[in-house]
């Protein structure tokens, strides 16, 4: 950064009695309010010739960089002074959490909480924060291990557990378990986060053994805590899609949002305007409105397989969007939607279409990755596929190409839900067998 002796806002600040000034750091990305500390003529001077935030420590009586020890450095994107020069705001990129405990902000024991007025103001959803990022980690790890799963590479000590079994998986996890224990007991936190590191991957190696996703997970816990806070979501419902609807969409359309929790209307709607506009002027063989089907298949998903997750929902109508309009990408998807819905409308799609890959070698792509993909995405596909088996009759195709189709679906499809623990799969692939085996 430039000279501090080059730059103006210093001349506007009022020092205290003490000769310093509180300064408030905020997100520069999320505007969340990180943390409250004091700065001093000194620090001040050394925070705009280095452009990392230095505090002085009142109890040290001390500079100190805030993150130097921790690595979780603090840059500044915009120094702003309140209207009395007494009060500073610093709005910063960080590197890590702000708080010495590892949450991501100081500012995380909620003393008083009015949940409607919360959930009205909780509407744009803030940047995810450092745990989150840990989530994103243990799904790469959870991932890995679905790998070495299905591989079994030689010398691998996953490799190892999966092939000794369910047993010897239980047996690790509770030694690590009484290792946990033993490490709490003492004061090394050090050793203690270790062994919760080793127990949190046993753990995942049992998930990846009985078919448990972090998504299964997170669902009962948000259960839990919604019922803990025993209050509904308020947020309030939005209203009308922006992009002219394909006939006989609007009633389906209504039907659907009336089951889905109000707080994911905002982005269910907006996943509707991409999928009209990907599919505008498009025919089902049946000679309906193309954008039917994707309703059609969210529908399924929310009414019969009782898969009403935002993610979910996002996942269905989305699900052709990529191989039906060239225009539109995962990025856009990513950046409109999340890195999750995007992964999955990936995963739902043959990317042959788009990349050039040959048709043979893309299918096997295609279903190598559904093999490997999350139990509910599993179940997003086996829905796509009831819908498109129920329209067979009215489709026009002759009855060997009907045959051939549901010779496909019964290769590739449906050992999708074979020896699965997740209900929604289960359901789903219920469903594709009915309609398999249903009598014309």
């Amino acid at each position: 950064m430039s000279e501090f002796t080059e730059r103006a806002p210093a001349q506007g600040i009022k020092w205290d009695a003490a000769g310093l000034l509180p300064c408030v750091l905020q997100d520069a990305r999320t505007g969340e309010v990180l943390t409250l500390a004091y700065m001093n003529a000194e620090s001040f001077k050394h925070t705009m010739e280095t452009g990392l935030i230095t505090f002085y420590s009142r109890s040290r009586k001390q500079l100190w960089v805030k993150g130097e020890t921790s690595g979780n450095l603090m840059r500044v994107a915009e120094l702003k002074l309140d209207c009395d020069g007494d009060a500073l705001v610093a709005r910063v990129l960080p590197e890590g959490p702000a708080c010495h405990t590892g949450e991501k902000a100081c500012f995380f024991s909620t003393i008083h909480r009015v949940p409607e007025l919360v959930a009205q103001a909780g509407q744009t959803a803030a940047a995810p924060g450092w745990g989150a990022r840990f989530g994103d980690l243990l799904e790469e790890v959870r991932t890995l291990l679905q790998s070495r799963r299905q591989m079994l590479p030689e010398g691998s000590y996953s490799t190892y557990l999966f092939t000794k079994g369910l047993d010897k998986i239980l047996k690790k996890l509770g030694e690590e378990c009484t290792e946990t224990v033993i490490a709490a007991k003492g004061e090394d936190k050090q050793a203690l986060a270790g062994e919760l590191c080793d127990l949190l991957f046993h753990m995942l190696v049992l998930m990846v053994e009985k078919e448990i996703s972090l998504e299964d997970l997170r669902r009962v816990m948000q259960g839990r805590h919604k019922s803990d806070q025993g209050k509904r979501d308020t947020s309030p419902v939005v209203a009308a899609v922006k992009v002219g609807r394909p006939e006989g969409c609007d009633e389906l359309e209504q039907r659907l949002l009336k089951q889905l929790n109000p707080a994911s209307h905002r982005d269910v709607i907006r996943a509707l305007e991409v999928m009209y506009r990907a599919h505008a002027g498009q025919k089902r063989e049946e000679g309906v409105p193309y954008a039917r089907h994707p309703l059609a298949v969210a529908l399924i998903a929310v009414e019969e397989v009782k898969m009403r997750e935002r993610v979910e929902v996002l996942a269905a109508l989305l699900h052709d969007v990529l191989e039906d309009d060239m225009k539109t990408t995962p990025q856009q998807l990513a950046e409109q939607f999340g890195d999750e819905a995007a992964g999955a409308v990936v995963l739902l799609t043959k990317m042959f279409k788009r990349d050039g890959t040959p048709k043979e070698l893309g299918l096997q792509r295609y279903y190598e990755g559904l093999r490997g993909a999350p139990a509910w995405v599993k179940a997003v596909k086996l829905c796509d596929r009831v819908h498109n088996l129920r329209s067979l009759r009215a489709s026009g195709r002759s009855k060997e190409e009907i045959e051939k189709y549901r010779k496909e679906t019964r290769a590739n499809l449906l050992p999708l839900a074979a020896s699965s623990v997740n209900q929604s799969l289960l359901k789903a692939g219920e469903l594709l067998l009915q309609e398999l085996y249903r009598k014309e």
